[in-house]
């Protein structure tokens, strides 16, 4: 059984050149030919909140996790990150050691990176390593961005009051 990789990245989500990718060349296993960021999300918007999708494949270095967080603090102030796991079964000790970095670097920005659509596998990985005390992870997206909207609420009332 073959997995469909949605959504298929079109641009590099870092410089943003435009990317051509076939269904022989995995995002995971490319790199962008102008930045060589290596492709291991596909992003996307909603709601003022940075979604991206994580693509199996290579594990992003702690330089691309440099170069992702720097993009993702351009893109909002502070940054609302979601990264969407559905696509991930399993996760390396360098892909956990990415996310604490740019879970620091989304906090140290003020910023809030949530982690929604864990494989079981994954989740009891991450809760194994204790890291689910670390991070935000949440089950669904629909809930990521719940969270984002309540906080957002919650802010409108405190300074209204």
């Amino acid at each position: 059984m073959s997995r469909v990789i949605k959504p298929w990245p079109t641009e590099c989500p870092i410089c943003g050149s435009p990317l051509a990718i076939g269904p022989l060349l995995l995002p995971g296993d490319a790199s962008c030919p102008q930045c060589a960021h290596v492709l291991w999300f596909s992003p996307r918007a909603s709601e003022g909140v940075t979604i991206a999708d994580v693509l199996t494949g290579k594990v992003a270095t702690n330089q691309d996790i440099q170069r992702v967080s720097s993009a993702f603090i351009a893109r909002g102030s502070p940054p609302r990150v979601i990264l969407n796991m559905s696509g991930v079964q399993l996760v390396s000790s360098s892909f956990i050691a990415g996310l604490i970095a740019l879970n620091r670097r989304m906090n140290d920005a003020q910023g809030k990176l949530i982690l929604c659509e864990l494989t079981p596998i994954v989740r009891e990985t991450l809760a194994g390593a204790k890291l689910d005390r670390l991070l935000t992870i949440l089950d669904t997206e629909s809930d990521a961005l719940a969270f984002f909207a309540n906080s957002d609420q919650a802010g409108q009332a405190a300074t209204s009051g």
